[in-house]
């Protein structure tokens, strides 16, 4: 039948075990009558009745408990079971154990009574309206007096006329009667588009929705089972702490039915078992089940128990749904060697994934798809989707759930938020829902249920509900646990619990963006005697304790946006800007503050920093603030500094533009007028039969330390000049060379050598500034220029780099001013960032640029891309032959040195914080530090076309490759490049919005990457598995390689490999960075 697809392989079987027919000639409970036929000793139900003594429940004996449950019922409420259709609907408000829950209702559904199934979680007014809207004729409930007072209570508030009767379900002893024949019942009308079970939704926005299914729905359902993975028949599943009268409850015996396993559960009692973590513990291990179903918090309390965790790891899987397992519980489980396994659906439609797949590992929190049910996705603008329900023929839609339209079908808007998963396809993980979804009045939104467990794992805390719907900032409300609940009014025990859940707020706030982190102000704790609603899931009634908090929550908003209200400027100037940014500071602080203070020093509190923050926030509106991060003030503590970023929010549009014309004007200013080369041979000093002479600067670093070891080791260099700028931590240059030297696997006697002369000074914007008789020896000296010093900074403008980009200047003119025939030769080292805008996959050609928007948007990059411009403007008006060597990415020297102030290392160091590594797509050309040395020096002697050369390793490998090394080595998950930005992110924020600097500083230390995030966001954006990692252009090699000995032989056959990685590692480890 159409309505019923056939898995492609049905993984259920066993031996002696006939698989019931799935072609829509049975119903569900008619299936069981068929089990009695074909397989009446296959158990359904396992249990203990005393210690050590199991109890198997067969087909034999389950199907007639069935049928005596249905006559019983029928004698009491005097239906007549001959009667071609029965037309009365019956409600289960009970709190029996499984056994007899199940054989009632399964009994009264073959029987062909509609079974309405109640929470008994209920309030009496939820009870009331789902009797008032069913009207059925009885209702069936359990013996303990809560429920018989919730009962008679629901019904004392209906008409009369709408008041069912009242009866107890029937006891296990009842329907399971010993030696007694079975005489089944009539057979049923076969119509499977009646409604015959009817359940309803959680009534946590409202109350509870009657929700009907049909024999056509509850087929689909049993059939789930087929589509997964895991040989079910025979399998005993540890159903312990199920909730009978939920849907999810009922589906198992829907898929028992079909799949052949087996419910292990309490023993039949009355009163029924409670399900508490130590009965249901203790359960399960007396059945040595093959799966584990039970409620999230039961696992998360078990995990830290070894012998439980032990346990868990040895079973095929654990199961839950119904509520979240929290992620770091999942994590830890998952990372322990237990299967987990997510049950996915909605009473409105059913499974909404299928049931039990392979196993999942790492990626627990992601479904696949039940394929009866015809779905799609809605994006939401955030990289989240809400999931939509389509009616179609194999997706039965009652009119009661249909809620929308969706290409002109009905639909069905589950308002869960999924996220895809960021490799996997058709593989997706539920992060919230819509209507929890708080939307911020800066259009961001927060999805408050993980949050809010985070919170919760406090063991004080009973609940927590965040709010802020149209709001700036998020706040919380917290309900204490009734042994721990204290008067909030009270100063000192507010602030004491404050403290004592600070932890869990710091750790909230790591996990929550930017935009949804808490501030204590912003912590409402619920007052014992106003406790909070829940629904029948046991989850809070967010609507009704919302209501219930509003002047609460009012009062709290109407503190804080007492924040001053400033006029802002007519016009934004930088006098208008730092004018309305004073007065508003100081109408907050308790005492005026000069521009340069810092605030926190000067006593600013976290408090008066969101009312600064909502002041600006108003003044720029809402376009413009809501990329204003909510530390926004604790980033930029000064007055100063506040000013400087609210005038470039305001004219932020214009920053691109901008930073062309700063380069541009520079390239202007710095081509202007090159000095005319006059040869003097009479000046020159070494006419140069005595080999070259090679002035370096910039030598004490990596690539430096290398390019001076290196050429002191040629025979064809007789005299090397370092040039370095004095250090600002004082010590000599000479002290400064060895110590690069010998951090990077060479000699400390390279510095002694006879060849190297060592030079103080630097190259500045008005010239070369050193030692006026150093200067004129070099000038009549040198016969190479190699230009390798350069600020390293991504976070800096272009205005930044002047001194940089006029020092290549200075250089220009000290080569001209040679009396040599021929000016030095000139190698600039540039920079493979000058391809930042390159988009095309095509290797780009070793030639000058002139686009100044190919290298726009960083202003290192920018900067490189104008020093090259210079030398190639010289070139064309003088004899000065230049050589450009954009260098690709170095690695580790001799000894594994790699900077730990490059992006790989400090990618790795956040890692071990974060405990996540970035799986890098693209390919890795890195070139080691001595063999890229090697090559500049080749290079500086040679003459490229074009005067361009580029330089990475010619053997390229993928860059996965390198990080799966380093994932094994370190022990640390691999997770997409976007997925790692966003929690580096926002483990960024979490001290910064906390208000606590000091922790912010120290956070970090131990995550240096966050200290160049933009590099690292951007990076996202570019990524391309053809491309270099971090989405550097390919790059043509071809006159690097004619000119280059080395590269071409060397770099044919040697790559990086796991050694490498490892050298590098230990480099990091050696000088504690790691």
């Amino acid at each position: 039948m159409d309505f019923l697809l056939q898995p492609s392989n049905n993984p259920h079987h066993a031996p002696g075990f006939v698989n019931p027919p799935m072609d829509g000639s049975l119903c569900v409970p008619e299936i069981y009558d068929w089990h009695y036929e074909n397989n009446p000793t296959h158990t359904v139900f396992l249990y203990e009745d005393q210690p050590g003594n199991l109890v198997r429940v067969t087909y034999s004996r389950v199907v007639p408990a069935m049928h005596n449950a249905a006559r019983l019922v029928a004698k009491k409420t005097h239906i007549d079971l001959q009667a071609s259709t029965i037309p009365h609907t019956i409600a289960i408000l009970a709190s029996v154990d499984t056994i007899s829950y199940f054989t009632t209702a399964l009994g009264l559904w073959r029987a062909g009574v509609v079974i309405f199934l109640i929470s008994p979680r209920n309030s009496v007014a939820a009870v009331t309206h789902l009797l008032s809207k069913v009207r059925p004729s009885h209702l069936l409930i359990s013996t303990e007096d809560s429920i018989q007072d919730l009962a008679r209570s629901a019904v004392r508030n209906l008409a009369e006329d709408a008041a069912p009767g009242i009866l107890f379900m029937p006891t296990f002893d009842e329907m399971y009667l010993p030696n007694t024949p079975h005489v089944p019942l009539l057979p049923r009308l076969h119509d499977l588009s009646v409604d015959r079970v009817i359940m309803h939704s959680s009534g946590t926005t409202s109350f509870p929705k009657p929700i009907p299914w049909n024999d056509r729905q509850s087929l689909q359902v049993a059939a789930i089972p087929q589509f997964g993975a895991q040989n079910l028949c025979g399998r005993v599943i540890a159903c312990h702490s199920i909730a009978t009268f939920h849907a999810i409850g009922i589906a198992v015996t829907f898929w028992m039915a079909v799949s052949g396993f087996t419910i292990a559960t309490f023993a039949p009692a009355s009163p029924a078992q409670v399900p508490t973590p130590d009965v249901v513990w203790a359960g399960a291990v007396a059945v040595s089940p093959t799966f584990f179903w039970a409620s999230p918090i039961f696992f998360e309390g078990w995990m830290r128990e070894p012998a439980k965790l032990a346990f868990l790891k040895q079973l095929q899987g654990i199961i839950y749904g119904g509520a979240p397992l929290q992620k770091v519980a999942g994590d830890f489980l998952a990372s322990n060697g237990v299967n987990i396994h997510t049950l996915y659906g909605s009473t409105e439609v059913g499974a909404y994934a299928v049931v039990l797949p392979n196993s999942p590992n790492l990626d627990w929190e992601y479904v696949t798809w039940n394929p009866h049910v015809d779905m799609s996705f809605v994006p939401l603008g955030d990289g989240t989707y809400e999931l939509i329900v389509i009616g179609g023929p194999t997706t039965e839609l009652p009119q009661v759930v249909v809620n929308t339209t969706f290409n002109g079908h009905k639909a069905h808007a589950t308002n869960d938020v999924l996220l895809p998963h960021p490799t996997l396809p058709n593989r997706w993980k539920v992060v919230g829902r819509l209507d929890d979804q708080i939307m911020l009045s800066t259009g961001e939104k927060t999805n408050p249920g993980p949050l809010e467990a985070i919170i919760c794992r406090h063991p004080h805390i009973a609940s927590a509900v965040m709010f802020g719907r149209g709001r700036f900032q998020n706040g919380i409300i917290i309900e204490v646990k009734p042994a721990y609940a204290f008067d909030p009014s009270d100063p000192v025990k507010f602030d004491a619990f404050i403290a004592d859940i600070w932890p869990y707020v710091k750790e909230m706030n790591a996990y929550a963006p930017g935009h949804s982190r808490l501030f204590k102000e912003m912590i409402i704790v619920a007052h014992p005697s106003r406790p909070f609603s829940y629904n029948h899931k046991g989850a809070p009634k967010r609507v009704a304790i919302l209501a219930e908090y509003a002047d609460d929550i009012e009062a709290i908003y109407t503190e804080v946006e007492k924040g001053v209200r400033i006029t802002p400027p007519a016009e934004w100037t930088p006098d208008a800007t730092i004018d309305f940014v004073r007065e508003t500071v100081n109408g907050v602080l308790r005492q005026p503050a000069s521009d340069s203070d810092d605030l926190f020093e000067w006593g600013c509190d976290s408090l008066q920093a969101m009312w600064i923050r909502q002041s600006f926030v108003h003044a720029l509106g809402p376009v413009i603030s809501a990329k204003m991060s909510s530390g926004f003030v604790y980033e930029h503590p000064t007055i100063q500094s506040l000013a400087k970023h609210m005038l470039a929010f305001h004219t932020q549009s214009s920053e691109g533009e901008s930073s062309i014309s700063d380069a541009e004007s520079f390239l202007d200013l710095y081509t202007r007028d090159f000095p005319t080369h006059t040869p003097n041979a009479s000046a020159v000093i070494n006419g140069g039969s005595e080999g070259d002479v090679v002035l370096v600067t910039g030598t004490t670093g990596a690539l430096g330390s290398a390019l001076l070891a290196t050429l002191v080791a040629s025979k064809s260099v007789a005299k090397v000049y370092a040039l370095n700028r004095p250090s600002k931590q004082g010590g000599s240059v000479a002290e400064r060379q060895e110590k690069g030297l010998v951090s990077r696997g060479y000699s400390a006697e390279v510095v002694r050598s006879p060849k190297v002369v060592l030079v103080e000074g630097e190259t500045t914007k008005t010239g070369v500034k050193v030692n006026e008789k150093i200067l004129d020896e070099m000038r009549r000296s040198v016969t190479h220029i190699i230009h390798n010093a350069w600020r390293v900074d991504f976070n800096l403008s272009t205005a930044s780099f002047e001194n940089a980009i006029g020092g290549t200047r200075a250089l220009v003119d000290l080569a001209l001013s040679s009396p040599r025939v021929a000016p030095p030769r000139f190698l600039f080292t540039s920079s493979v960032g000058v391809f930042r805008n390159h988009d095309s996959d095509v290797p780009f050609p070793e030639i000058p640029i002139d686009d100044p928007k190919m290298p726009m948007g960083q202003g290192y990059s920018e900067s490189k891309w104008v020093a090259e411009r210079i030398l190639t403007e010289a070139s064309k008006t003088t004899p000065l032959q230049p050589v450009v060597v954009r260098i690709g990415q170095l690695s580790g020297g001799l000894n594994g040195s790699w900077n730990t102030s490059d992006w790989v290392p400090l990618i790795i160091k956040s890692s071990l914080k974060m405990g996540i590594l970035p799986d890098l797509k693209g390919i890795c050309s890195w070139i080691p530090l001595d063999f890229a040395a090697r090559v500049l020096v080749e290079l500086a002697s040679s003459t490229p076309k074009d005067q361009t050369a580029h330089l990475i390793h010619p053997q390229t490998i993928p860059c996965h490759d390198v990080f799966k090394v380093f994932s094994e080595e370190l022990s640390l998950p691999l997770q997409p490049l976007g997925q790692w930005v966003k929690v580096l992110e926002e483990m960024a924020q979490v001290n910064i919005d906390s208000g606590d600097r000091k922790a912010s500083n120290q956070l970090l230390d131990a995550l240096p990457a966050a200290k160049t995030l933009d590099f690292y966001k951007g990076s996202v954006q570019l990524e391309v598995d053809s491309r270099e990692a971090m989405g550097v252009a390919n790059l043509d090699l071809t006159q690097a390689l004619t000119a280059s000995r080395t590269l071409r032989e060397e770099g044919s056959t040697q790559k990086i490999g796991p050694k490498d990685v490892r050298s590098w590692l230990e480099y990091w480890r050696s000088v504690g960075f790691i």
